[in-house]
């Protein structure tokens, strides 16, 4: 075949190609435009609902507790008789320090019979228990086992771990109440065996570590604790704190410590803000705030003491607890949320709020005719607000939850968020 006619003949198929192809997104628009036109109104609803949403004011924290480094007598491999936060008594033993590794990995062994040994001795019950007895294990099995999925939830596996440890104890119990068996004294003795042929595999006795003073072991330092001590609170001022705040870390003191004493359950935080704010808060009050390292944590401070200066617009609030929750994160700087005012009401989208003729209401539908109905916002969090109930005229004083109103939003309405030609008395087909 000649080259031309080959050419031509490749020229009219492009060509049939590319007509089909122009005629086929012709089609395709022509079937969109009729499905548009014969659709209907298309809008984007969302449901009314009751909600409540805290003000919190976002401050930087910084963590101050009586405590007391553990210097270390050896260099080695430590092995810790109790878990970060536990109390200790005076004298108690804390840690050993051994050179060898295997005497450390002995030792851990030890301490974990000596854990299952003591949950065996609180699983024993009493002769003679009931029915009534075998309900209320019931019951705190199933409490313990939902503060601990709780944990779970937030992330919080220290606390888990604790929940843990009751949990199996009332499950022994139970299956003890169920058996011809108070106790677990064969058990027992079994691990005492094991735990004394341990003992005589010990190479070394290793350095030993005590209790000075009561109080509460960390294994772990940060190195701050000779700088964010009890006298510096005590004698803070604007410009020590500004010196605090650029404090760095003693990291001889973490490499020379095998752990620390906690000796007071009391711990501070110390907070700056301008005045004007501060003017707001009263000694002596407890306030609530919102610790997000620690899985967004509500505790209640009191405020202990309020630090100013005339020539200067900021000062620092020194707030105090004595609660020391499980799996609590004591990071020296951390920001925390201070709880302001709490708000309750009607929960819609911020799309779905308007403004007709100077009034502040939303489009609901009532069937599926629009309607314009009036309401107030209280509070805007995260893409929604939380807007005023309706007042009931038969009770204006009463906060009537489940009152319908067809003139102001009420609970489980049916609001408009988006859409297009929106207005009062429309009805959409």
């Amino acid at each position: 075949m000649p080259i031309k006619q080959e050419v031509f003949r490749l020229k009219s198929q492009f060509a049939k190609q590319f007509l089909m192809t122009l005629l086929s997104l012709f089609i395709i628009a022509y079937i969109v435009l009729q499905l548009a036109l014969n659709v209907g109104d298309l809008v984007e609803i969302e449901t009314v609902t009751y909600a409540s949403a805290t003000e919190k004011l976002e401050l930087t924290a910084y963590l101050f507790r009586d405590e007391t480094p553990i210097a270390a007598l050896s260099w080695g491999v430590n092995s810790y008789f109790f878990d970060d936060g536990e109390r200790v008594a005076k004298g108690e033993q804390l840690a050993v320090t051994y050179t060898n590794e295997n005497d450390a990995m002995i030792q851990n062994k030890i301490k974990n019979i000596n854990k299952k040994i003591n949950i065996l001795k609180k699983s024993a019950v009493n002769y003679g228990s009931s029915t009534t007895d075998i309900e209320k294990l019931d019951k705190i099995i199933s409490d313990v086992t939902l503060e601990m999925l709780k944990a779970i939830r937030k992330n919080d596996l220290p606390g888990a771990l604790r929940y843990k440890e009751e949990l199996t104890i009332q499950n022994n119990r139970y299956a003890a109440l169920n058996s011809s068996q108070n106790n677990y004294n064969s058990q027992i003795l079994t691990l005492e065996n094991e735990k004394k042929a341990l003992e005589r595999m010990l190479q070394s006795e290793g350095a030993a570590y005590t209790a000075s003073v009561p109080g509460y072991f960390y294994s772990t330092l940060d190195g701050y604790e000779n700088i964010f001590t009890m006298e510096k609170l005590e004698n803070l001022t604007l410009s020590a704190f500004e010196q605090l705040k650029n404090a760095v870390p003693d990291d001889n003191l973490i490499r020379n410590s095998i752990g620390k004493l906690v000796l007071s359950p009391n711990w501070y935080i110390a907070c700056e803000m301008d005045k004007r704010t501060a003017s707001n808060y009263v000694k002596g009050k407890s306030y609530n705030f919102d610790f997000p390292m620690s899985s967004d944590m509500i505790i209640s401070m009191k405020l202990d003491r309020v630090i100013t200066q005339s020539d200067q617009d900021k000062a620092v609030l020194i707030f105090c607890s004595n609660i020391m929750p499980d799996g609590f994160n004591y990071l020296r700087m951390q920001t925390v949320r201070l709880m302001l005012k709490t708000y309750e009401g009607l929960r819609i989208p911020t799309s779905a709020l308007r403004k007709i003729n100077g009034e502040t209401g939303v489009y609901a539908l009532n069937g599926n005719k629009i309607v314009f109905k009036k309401t107030e916002v209280l509070f805007e969090e995260n893409g929604y607000y939380i807007c005023t109930l309706p007042v009931d005229p038969a009770y204006p004083n009463r906060k009537n939850i489940a009152y319908v109103s067809k003139t102001q939003l009420s609970l489980y309405d049916t609001v408009i968020s988006s859409g297009r030609d929106i207005y009062e008395g429309k009805v959409l087909q």
